[in-house]
């Protein structure tokens, strides 16, 4: 049953807790199945069977409900990664940033969250977004490349820089959603090469 907006209760520190943990997870079922423009505050608040109002005592809105399903997706990603790179840290340093990259590719196959990342969403992101939340949550991109500088690997740019670029590189797998797999793994072969000379020292 869901509390009348007119008798919204203070919720025990415990409600807060388990009433975050539905959202999020909630959350992340609604939005993997149907994206964020579709999903409303409403159909979260029936899941969770709280009031609408009692919504915005925990977010300022889906949006940024949604940044922090995305960074919390991000963050098991990054757990991956650094299984991934402990499992093949003998390899050549361009070796080891493309397998990793195409690896993260799979992973975002994976993950309908991570594939609704093109350029349309993150805009929307950002007008809907204060960039003092924005601010709160690190770029999992950055992230990840200062892991590949803390396993050894030595790029010609900053990380900042360097975790853009994987970004980009993101965006163009996700618009290739047409493409036969072979040619598409094919074609972010060639792209990737390419980065690499650019980004990876000798």
């Amino acid at each position: 049953m869901i509390i009348g907006e007119e008798s919204m209760p203070r919720f025990s520190e415990e409600e807060k807790r388990s009433i975050r943990e539905d959202l999020l997870a909630k959350g992340e079922q609604l939005f993997a199945q149907h994206g964020l423009k579709k999903v409303t505050v409403d159909d979260l608040t029936k899941e969770v069977a709280i009031a609408k109002g009692s919504f915005y005592a925990f977010y300022k809105n889906k949006e940024h409900l949604y940044v922090e399903i995305l960074f919390l997706i991000g963050n098991r990603v990054l757990a991956d990664t650094e299984v991934f790179l402990e499992e093949n840290s003998s390899l050549e340093a361009k070796e080891l940033v493309k397998r990793l990259i195409m690896w993260s590719f799979d992973e975002m196959e994976e993950n309908p969250i991570l594939m609704q990342q093109d350029l349309e969403i993150r805009t929307h992101l950002i007008r809907k977004l204060s960039q003092e939340t924005l601010d709160h949550y690190p770029d999992i991109d950055v992230e990840g490349a200062k892991m590949l500088v803390e396993h050894g690997i030595k790029f010609k740019h900053e990380t900042e820089i360097i975790g853009k670029t994987f970004q980009a590189l993101s965006i163009v797998f996700d618009g290739m959603h047409g493409y036969e797999a072979e040619k598409k793994k094919a074609v972010m072969e060639i792209l990737i090469n390419g980065v690499l000379n650019e980004i990876v020292e000798d």
